[in-house]
């Protein structure tokens, strides 16, 4: 449906004997659909009209590592486990082909940036470091110019580009370099590396280290220096503002807010900034990712961490907020019907 004024673009579309079936987009016109459980049967579905492009069997499946389907950005794609990637074509068949690990980094959280068209995985075989980006449109490899005396190791995608970490071939002690890349491959700018490249943050550069991390922009200027920075805590970038997660265990809700203009600390979040739906640019909504009864949705101002609105579900409620572009979208509580909400009055 078009989610600007709830109007359905088609009919539903039957996807016969399917048990929970699952669905992905794969690009800007079409929509794959695969059947869980033993039968291998897919669905090619125009996402524009709702034709069925095509119905039948196929390889894929919803095995993570055994040609496994998963969301990648805007397309899907198949994952083979130490053999690579694989492009998904009109007819639930594969296509292009990236040699891997078949391990892409592809984020479970929303963010509030467009889908990256480029994807990272690591190649060279088991034990290795050295990872490679590739296109999600074309499996087109990217392959930046780098000096000849450096190796390519991690390397992560992040909105407007991707970062690469090298590291000397010779044995002198010289310190690794992270180059910065356009989402052509076209150097922007490098840094001397005094930790290593963070893999799990896709929206912004951070080189981490024991001590001091370091948050890059795009063209590798430093913008920001965090202290006791851990990566698997959690992140997020909201426009001039970063927060880091410094929430201990069992204690109240820690986030740390800095200003990416100035490098200064700001203020200390106290709501949790977990569940990002999405942001206009002064409000944040975020849902609870707790497994509850009840799921609270809340409304923050990103500048000064205040919580502006917060509505709680009933107990035993089918209802979810999510963001479908720019527009809120919540499902009713009984799963029935769905609404697009505004900020509270």
């Amino acid at each position: 449906m078009d989610v600007r004024d709830g109007r359905p673009l088609f009919a539903p579309v039957p996807l016969r004997d399917a048990a929970h079936p699952e669905c992905f987009i794969n690009g800007p016109n079409r929509l794959l659909c695969l059947a869980s459980g033993d039968t291998s049967t897919a669905w090619v579905i125009d996402a524009k009209s709702g034709n069925v492009l095509y119905d039948g069997p196929t390889d894929l499946t919803l095995a993570v590592g055994h040609l496994g389907v998963v969301q990648a950005g805007d397309y899907a794609v198949a994952a083979m486990m130490d053999e690579g990637v694989y492009g998904i074509g009109d007819t639930a068949n594969t296509t292009w082909f990236v040699p891997g690990d078949g391990s892409l980094r592809t984020e479970k959280r929303l963010t509030n940036f467009a889908a990256s068209t480029l994807a990272a995985q690591t190649t060279g075989g088991r034990g290795s470091d050295r990872m490679v980006v590739f296109s999600l449109r074309d499996g087109k490899v990217l392959e930046p110019e780098l000096p000849e005396d450096v190796e390519p190791t991690s390397a992560v995608v992040y909105p407007g580009g991707f970062a690469i970490q090298t590291t000397p071939k010779s044995k002198q002690p010289t310190p690794d370099v992270v180059w910065f890349f356009d989402n052509d491959g076209r150097q922007l700018g490098h840094a001397v590396a005094a930790g290593s490249l963070d893999t799990l943050s896709n929206d912004i550069p951070i080189v981490a280290s024991s001590r001091t991390s370091t948050v890059y922009s795009n063209e590798g200027n430093p913008l920001v220096n965090v202290t006791g920075f851990d990566s698997g805590s959690g992140q997020l970038l909201l426009g001039k503002w970063f927060f880091v997660n410094e929430t201990s265990s069992g204690s109240q809700n820690h986030w740390q807010q800095y200003d990416l203009t100035d490098g200064s600390k700001g203020r200390i979040c106290r709501s949790s900034l977990s569940g990002l739906i999405g942001s206009d640019g002064t409000t944040a909504v975020f849902t609870d990712q707790t497994p509850s009864p009840q799921r609270d949705t809340l409304g923050v101002d990103i500048a000064t961490c205040v919580e502006r609105w917060r509505f709680t579900s009933a107990p035993g409620s089918f209802s979810r907020v999510w963001r479908a572009g720019t527009t809120l979208i919540e499902l009713s509580d009984d799963g029935t019907e769905l609404m697009s909400l505004v900020a509270p009055s």
